[in-house]
Formats: C-alpha cells, sequence, structure tokens
C-alpha cells in the first residue's frame, strides 16, 4: 500500500517572505563571486577539513573553497571533456565527480591531481545526436564504502569502487532519468526519478529496487537529502513543492508559490531544511511541520542551483551567475 498526503489546504498560511519581518540579512545570507566570469557552479560538497568543491559546467573546472575563503580552481584535463554535475567526497580520501559527455565517474586528489577516467559500460537507452552517454548526474557515497550514482540516460544506478569497478542496477520504470541520491538512515540507497514522478529506493545487499509514485507524473524531484526529522526529503521541479518520504514510503508534499522551481536541497543546523528556489531567485527554507520561507538574494538573476551542508550547520548553495553562497546558521540545541 502507498501511503501518501497533500499537504495543500494550509498552504496559503505556511508560506512567507523575506520583507515581511523577515530578512536574508537576519539569516546571514553571504553571496560570494567566483574568480573570473561566466562561470556556472552546480554541484558542491564538503569535505571532512571543511573545504568545499564545486563543479563548474562551462570551463569545466573544479573549485576549491577552504573555510578562510581562499578559492582555487582546477581546470579538468582531456578533449572530450563537457558537463560536470555531481560530486562526492570518496572513502579514499579523493573527490569524484560525474563527466557527463565522457559517460565517465572522474577522480583527482585534494591537492589537485586528476588521477582516473573511469568510463561508464552503459550508454543511453534512447540514443541521439547529442547524447549517447549514460548522462551520469548526482554522485554519493554509499552504506557499502562504495560510490553511488544516477545514470539518467541509461535508466540505470551505477555502483563503482575506488578501484575502478563497475556494477550497474536497471531501474524497473523505462525512462525514469535518475537524478539525485543519497544514502538514507536506514542504510539504502535512495534515488529520485525525475522523468517518472518517483523516489525510488535500492537494497544495496541485494539490488532490489522499490519506487514509490509522487502525486503527479510531472513531478520532476531533483535533489534529494537527509532531514534533521530521519525522513527524506526532496525537491518537485515540476511542481513545485517540496517532498518528504518516510523509510516505509510514506509521502508528504508541500506547496510552494508558483514558479518556485526548487533544485538543490539540504539539512541546516538549525534543524530545518533548506533548498534553492532557482526561478525567483530566492532561497527557501521549511520546517518539519511544513512552514515555507523564502529569503531574496542580492546577486540579480542568480539562478541559485546546488546546495550542501557543511560544517557548524552552514548550508552552502550555487547560483548560475558565477557566485557562491553561504548561510550561517546557529546549530540546534539538543533535546
Amino acid at each position: 500500500m502507498r501511503f501518501f498526503r497533500v499537504i495543500a489546504a494550509v498552504a496559503a498560511m505556511l508560506v512567507a517572505w523575506a520583507g515581511e519581518g523577515v530578512t536574508a540579512d537576519e539569516v546571514a545570507i553571504v553571496e560570494t563571486a567566483l574568480p573570473g566570469e561566466g562561470q556556472r557552479p552546480q554541484a558542491m560538497v564538503v569535505a571532512p577539513d571543511g573545504n568545499l568543491w564545486v563543479t563548474e559546467v562551462l570551463k569545466h573546472q573544479i573549485f576549491r573553497i577552504e573555510p578562510s575563503g581562499a578559492i582555487t580552481p582546477f581546470r579538468v584535463p582531456g578533449e572530450a571533456v563537457g558537463v560536470l554535475q555531481g560530486i562526492a567526497f570518496g572513502p579514499d580520501g579523493h573527490i569524484w565527480f560525474t563527466s557527463r559527455e565522457e559517460n565517465a565517474i572522474r577522480r583527482m586528489s585534494v591537492t589537485g591531481e586528476f588521477n582516473g577516467t573511469f568510463v561508464i559500460p552503459s550508454q543511453a537507452t534512447k540514443p541521439t545526436q547529442l547524447n549517447k552517454g549514460s548522462w551520469p548526474r548526482g554522485i554519493t557515497v554509499g552504506p557499502d564504502g562504495h560510490l553511488w550514482f544516477a545514470e539518467m540516460a541509461a535508466n540505470k544506478i551505477g555502483r563503482i569502487t575506488v578501484n575502478g569497478e563497475f556494477t550497474e542496477f536497471t531501474i524497473p520504470t523505462e525512462d525514469a532519468q535518475a537524478y539525485g541520491v543519497v544514502t538514507g538512515p536506514d542504510r539504502n540507497l535512495w534515488f529520485t526519478e525525475s522523468g517518472a514522478g518517483k523516489i525510488g529506493r535500492l537494497d544495496v545487499a541485494t539490488g532490489k529496487i522499490t519506487e514509490f509514485a509522487l502525486s503527479s507524473p510531472q513531478a520532476r524531484p531533483r535533489d534529494i537529502t537527509v532531514g534533521p526529522d530521519g525522513h527524506l526529503w526532496f525537491s518537485m521541479n515540476g511542481t513545485d513543492r517540496i517532498g518528504r518520504i518516510s523509510m516505509q514510503g510514506e509521502m508528504t508534499e508541500f506547496p510552494l508559490p508558483a514558479d518556485t522551481k526548487p533544485i538543490g536541497i539540504a539539512a541546516g543546523g538549525d534543524g530545518n531544511v533548506w533548498f534553492t528556489a532557482f526561478k525567483p531567485n530566492k532561497i527557501g527554507r521549511i520546517t518539519p511541520a511544513g512552514f515555507v520561507t523564502l529569503f531574496d538574494l542580492k546577486t540579480a538573476n542568480a539562478q541559485p542551483f546546488g546546495m550542501t551542508a557543511g560544517r557548524n550547520g552552514v548550508v552552502w548553495f550555487s547560483s548560475q551567475a558565477n557566485h557562491i553562497g553561504r548561510i550561517a546558521l546557529a546549530a540546534k540545541p539538543a533535546q
């Protein structure tokens, strides 16, 4: 049985905007331009030493941003390098990221040496002139200590060891377009199906995949994260909602204002979930009870995209307008 509910009747009561008693300055949103121009940072991850690592899609770079604020770009070598999307800090102490046009998983050291290009075995199930590869997207460390990634065009979830050995698992729904991946509190791998309007759960011990349908096939779920309440929270870019799913598959959807187009999502140290509101140029906050607040960004047409949790309660986000943002949040006191 699928457990599902949409919190809609009180939606008007659950949304507030910065400027109506709350300002972005009060939650300390800091936006910093990257060195250079015309860059589009996307996915991000914070390493154990506190350094932030970010993929950049137009100039094919990986950025390292230190807690001191120092920013170092590393240009990814190779003639076929295209869009760099997902990024993770591996169990081997290296940075791992997905390289779309190369149909590969790449590896680099924390000092900037690119020391591995691992070509994914699968190709697109529906190849086009522009896309013949598996279109790797999100990547994360799984509960088994290996790296797991979404193959958006090959309709699979992939696993790669630190030695470069691949295993792939086919998603039951055709053209599911897997996007985001995360390890759940239940030690299963969870992922979003942006083309099918579903959330998937993969048992890493058996390879079994279970799917949970959202309220609409056009929901386009994107990024997914573990929330402060032990549930998984995810953005629904197609239907302007934030979703929540329990480990048993109970689903709740929280409506956002029209054309919010959420993408990135992360748990903050304040006990809330934060997300990027791509279309209206805002950052969103949603409490575990579903109360939503949107905060304006100062950068014009910032197009906030990726998001990740850092140390000391900080939440980081990327903006397509060549910026990295930081939200400083006080850690929630222990109960």
